[in-house]
């Protein structure tokens, strides 16, 4: 019987190679796939799985387990990237602003709400102690719409994976003020449980293939200066990356994730 093909998607950052590189393996020869880059982070990516326009997505670990817990028909197939995410704490180039400690009250840009920039705002004002209001977030869609927001004067902070963000700090456009690191690991990858009952062979062998090319990255010879020319980003910063990130074997993720993450989002008022 032949299938429509499986829809798969991510975002469009040096932690998504491997699904690049399983598509055009050999284990998936047989298994038609499709990948669309999603530029809106992880609450793009819900917003698509519910409307079936998605089928197997590689996603931050707290925007899809606080997804899940608000009803969409989705599973975690397992962790993707083990380490934690390291965002970085951002403001403008111009501000004036120097100490994250004064950033309470700051108008606060998020690709959208639910995504991993609106959720981990929160995390960080509360390891700062800061009370947040709906008032203050701006959405602006991705980080190309930080970048607007920002010179626009409309926005006074933004968090956002600090590799992929490097480049406009060099520009001079952002300042970093430090890093929020997530008490979970990063990265999960979930589809959409009727794609997973109908196609359960299928979809199983793409996350097999994605996470054999994960465990082979670090030793792909050249793969450093793969990814700077594929993300455009410097080699110096793919190797603190490479040198910063474990992805996770094949195994079913540990429920006691999902509690940290909603236990912490419940915290922050969010989930």
């Amino acid at each position: 019987m032949s299938h429509s093909p499986l829809r798969l998607g991510g975002v469009p950052e040096h932690f998504n190679l491997p699904w690049h590189l399983a598509m055009a393996s050999e284990e998936l020869t047989d298994v038609v796939v499709t990948w669309e880059d999603q530029h809106g982070g992880t609450g793009e990516m819900m917003a698509k799985l519910e409307r079936g326009e998605l089928d197997v997505v590689s996603a931050l670990t707290e925007g899809t387990v606080t997804a899940i817990s608000n009803g969409l028909p989705i599973t975690v197939l397992q962790v993707y990237v083990e380490t934690p995410l390291q965002w970085g704490v951002f403001v403008p180039a111009c501000s004036t602003v120097e100490r994250e400690e004064q950033l309470q009250g700051a108008r606060i840009a998020i690709s959208r709400f639910n995504s991993g920039s609106h959720l981990m705002a929160f995390v960080h004002a509360e390891r700062h102690g800061f009370d947040v209001e709906p008032t203050q977030f701006v959405v602006v869609k991705n980080l190309d719409g930080a970048v607007k927001s920002f010179a626009a004067g409309e926005s006074d902070l933004f968090l956002w994976e600090q590799h992929m963000t490097r480049p406009l700090v060099t520009a001079g456009r952002f300042r970093q003020l430090g890093v929020q690191t997530t008490p979970w690991p990063s990265f999960v990858i979930a589809a959409r449980d009727e794609v997973l009952n109908g196609r359960t062979t299928d979809v199983g062998r793409v996350v097999d293939a994605v996470v054999a090319e994960a465990g082979r990255l670090h030793a792909r010879p050249g793969v450093a200066d793969e990814l700077a020319e594929r993300y455009d980003l410097d080699t110096e910063t793919v190797e603190s990356w490479l040198s910063t990130t474990t992805f996770a074997p094949r195994s079913a993720m540990d429920p006691t994730i999902a509690s940290n993450v909603l236990e912490t989002l419940d915290r922050a008022g969010v989930a």
